[in-house]
Formats: structure tokens, sequence, C-alpha cells
């Protein structure tokens, strides 16, 4: 029975420390001109992957309302980088943005990232 209770305590624990790792890095690049300012995702990964599926989606909170904004996509990444998906906004003093990234594969997740934002002009 210990035997039994140790083995499910190590296997969980491998299993929190592999999801833990992520396969692709994943930066989220913010520029702007003006007012209006511009979100794309970078992926970078380590292999050669089929079929990755973006998903980039913005919250905007302005004057105690929230705005969605999302784009997705797919592209085919071998042992380098790419930059894909673009969210363009148009924000005034105090307007908070955040933006969520993911990448999956046949419904598994290779990596995610968040970006807050707060503009300032």
């Amino acid at each position: 029975m210990r035997a039994l209770t140790l083995a499910s305590i190590l296997l969980s624990t491998l299993a929190s420390a592999a999801h833990a790792e992520q396969d692709c890095q994943l930066d989220i690049l913010h520029s702007a001109i003006g007012d209006t300012h511009s979100f794309n995702l970078k992926v970078t990964c380590a292999g050669n992957y089929n079929t990755l599926t973006y998903l980039l989606r913005s919250k905007t909170e302005k004057n105690g309302v929230t705005r969605i904004d999302s784009e997705s996509g797919d592209f085919l990444i071998r042992g380098d980088s790419k930059t894909t998906g673009a969210i363009e906004l148009n924000l005034q003093e105090g307007d908070k943005v955040s933006v969520e990234a993911r990448i999956v594969q046949a419904c598994e997740v290779l990596g995610e990232t968040t970006l807050e934002y707060q503009h300032q002009p």
C-alpha cells in the first residue's frame, strides 16, 4: 500500500514537472505608432512541428467595459522562430490591455504566455 501511494505521488510530480516545461518559447511583441498599438506573437521551437495553431487574444478595459479581440491561425516551424498574428488596438491614456497567447498541436499545449500593458502618454 505504501509503495502504491509513493508511486502515485512520484507520477503526479513527474507529470507536473513535464507540464511546467514548454516545448516552444512564446514572446508577445508590442509596438506603437501614436495611439495605435500592435501586438504580435513570436514563436521559437527547437524541433520541427507541422500544423501548429496559435491563439492570440486581447482583453481591453476601457471605462469599465471589457472588449475582447482575438486571432488564430496555423503555421509550420522547422527549429526556428516565426512571428505571426496581429492585433491592432487604438488605446487612450489609462486603458489596460491583457494579451494572452497559446500554441497548440493536436489539443496539446506546447507553450503559453501573457502580457499586461497599461497605456501611458
